[in-house]
């Protein structure tokens, strides 16, 4: 994988140029970034800060982004299928109508993020904090929901998700195997 600096990224995305796919960007530093519509695809973002940054229409599909910082990142309509997010920090992040099909979110922390309408059908939830999220309307088919934190989540439909005893429900009480 090709790297490229964070000074690079900026000055080619200025000039139009939206495909940074298939990059190493790992520790880069983005942050407070304007850069909807830009496509990650299958790139290296582990341990890259983009708090603050504004992602709208992003395409991180594949994208390795593990311990990568997002809060209050601006993630609206974003793609993450089948991207690798564990222990990735999302606090306060927007993820309206974002989609994470088949993504790993394993240990992230999601504490007051705004989900509504996101998709996270068939995702690894495993012990992924979502304390005081907004999940309005946000799909949960199939997701794996062990260990998972969900107290003071608003609006959360757990009826097709894989709740666990582990599972830490929204009134604060554990989720049950039956």
């Amino acid at each position: 994988m090709q790297k490229i600096s964070a000074n690079d990224l900026l000055e080619r995305y200025s000039n139009g140029y939206r495909d940074f796919s298939n990059l190493d960007l790992s520790h880069i530093n983005l942050f407070e970034a304007y850069l909807p519509d830009i496509n990650f695809m299958g790139s290296n973002l582990s341990h890259a800060n983009l708090a603050y940054a504004t992602l709208s229409r992003a395409n991180l599909d594949s994208a390795l982004l593990p311990k990568a910082r997002l809060e209050k990142a601006w993630l609206d309509s974003a793609q993450f299928a089948k991207a690798q997010l564990q222990a990735a920090f999302l606090l306060g992040a927007e993820l309206v109508f974002a989609s994470f099909l088949g993504a790993d979110l394993t240990d992230g922390d999601f504490q007051h993020a705004n989900l509504q309408n996101a998709n996270l059908t068939a995702a690894n939830l495993h012990n992924a904090n979502l304390t005081g999220a907004n999940m309005k309307k946000c799909i949960l088919d199939g997701a794996d929901l062990s260990r998972c934190n969900l107290f003071r989540a608003c609006d959360v439909d757990l009826s097709n998700a894989q709740v666990h005893f582990t599972t830490i429900l929204p009134n604060g009480y554990p989720g049950s195997t039956e």
